[in-house]
């Protein structure tokens, strides 16, 4: 279970760093995004189940399902997904300080 569990959380990380940036590249505005990425969150899990199918368990070489509620794994995806919001963040953070981004007052196509 422990693996379907990383596995979950590591693509959940990789979604929510993704979510931003993109929403960022449309927005770019910060608090924008972070509130975007927050309702995305809480939506996707509004929608989904935290129940995890036992098949998966097994194929991954896991024993059961005890000691993993289904209100643990929803929290532990919403904790990925802001994880990778938080890398993705500083990640932009640290392309400003280089330089690498265009500014805001930049009209668009004097590149």
């Amino acid at each position: 279970m422990l693996r379907v569990l990383i596995i979950e959380c590591l693509l959940f990380a990789l979604l929510g760093a993704v979510a931003f940036r993109l929403l960022y590249a449309f927005i770019a505005r910060t608090w924008a995004v972070w509130g975007l990425s927050l309702l995305l969150i809480a939506l996707i899990s509004a929608l989904t189940s935290g129940v995890v199918d036992p098949r998966w368990v097994q194929e991954f070489g896991g024993d059961s399902l005890t000691g993993f509620s289904p209100g643990m794994l929803l929290a532990a995806r919403a904790v990925a997904w802001i994880v990778g919001c938080v890398l993705a963040w500083l990640a932009l953070r640290r392309r400003a300080a280089l330089g690498l981004e265009q500014p805001e007052n930049m009209p668009p196509g004097n590149d």
